[in-house]
């Protein structure tokens, strides 16, 4: 099992091309085993690969919003295969798209994006909120999506389903054939919305059950995100890799 970052968390500090290298190469001191990208400040694959390859730290998937998949899902694709990634993922709906032809639409386009895909090498996944935990004619809006495409696989996020009510290990071993990659975070506050993050390790979720859960699993990744921060976020990103260790550590 290996630990990654999503760059998301460090949104502020991403917003150009110097400053998501500096966020790369601090990721990478730190002993993070690769990055999940939500952009690309606009560098070139090939430019992004060296550094990758110069810091030794692993492409694992990149956050694709719908807009991007639907404008030049080749281009994308192109994107990942030139970094080496496994996956692509889907990673989320904004709130007023969240209408009956909206995920009509989506499960119409995921088998052909997962094909696409899947004949450069990539596997399509679906990253999760709490949203898709809500009732969906015989089921949750998540069984739907998922029974798009036999294909597609889970990146789940064990916060969101928590806050939307549901036992993150009970989902993870519920859909454990779909699961390569999982999200933690952890948080102070649930009374606000977004809710209050903290770094792994210094606020209330039990991440450390849904570590040992994700070994048992052979879960390939397990990735930190953090919507926000009350510190630094290198800082945090800095804490959690260490508290992550000492739950892998407790482990073996």
């Amino acid at each position: 099992m290996k630990i990654g970052y999503q760059l998301y968390s460090a949104l502020k500090k991403c917003g150009d091309a110097e400053g998501l290298k500096d966020v790369i190469r601090q990721i990478a001191e730190m002993g993070y085993d690769g990055v999940e990208f939500f952009n690309y400040a606009g560098i070139p694959a090939g430019e992004m690969k060296e550094l990758l390859d110069s810091l030794g730290i692993t492409a694992i998937n990149s956050h694709v919003y719908i807009p991007r998949w639907e404008n030049n899902a080749d281009l994308e694709i192109g994107y990942a295969v030139a970094l080496g990634m496994k996956w692509i993922t889907i990673p989320y709906i904004p709130p007023e798209e969240r209408t009956e032809e909206t995920y009509l639409k989506l499960c119409r386009n995921i088998p052909v994006w997962s094909k696409e895909c899947m004949n450069r090498g990539i596997t399509l996944c679906y990253h999760n909120h709490d949203f898709e935990y809500t009732p969906y004619k015989e089921g949750l809006l998540l069984d739907r999506i998922l029974g798009s495409s036999d294909d597609l696989m889970l990146e789940m996020d064990t916060f969101w389903v928590k806050y939307a009510g549901f036992d993150p290990i009970s989902e993870m071993d519920k859909r454990r054939d779909r699961l390569p990659l999982i999200h933690i975070k952890d948080y102070l506050d649930l009374s606000c919305f977004p809710p209050a993050f903290t770094a792994i390790g210094t606020g209330h979720m039990e991440n450390g059950s849904i570590i040992r859960c994700a070994e048992d699993l052979d879960v390939e990744w397990v990735i930190v995100e953090q919507d926000n921060s009350p510190i630094d976020e290198l800082e945090s990103a800095r804490i959690s890799i260490e508290n992550i260790r000492k739950s892998i550590s407790g482990i073996n």
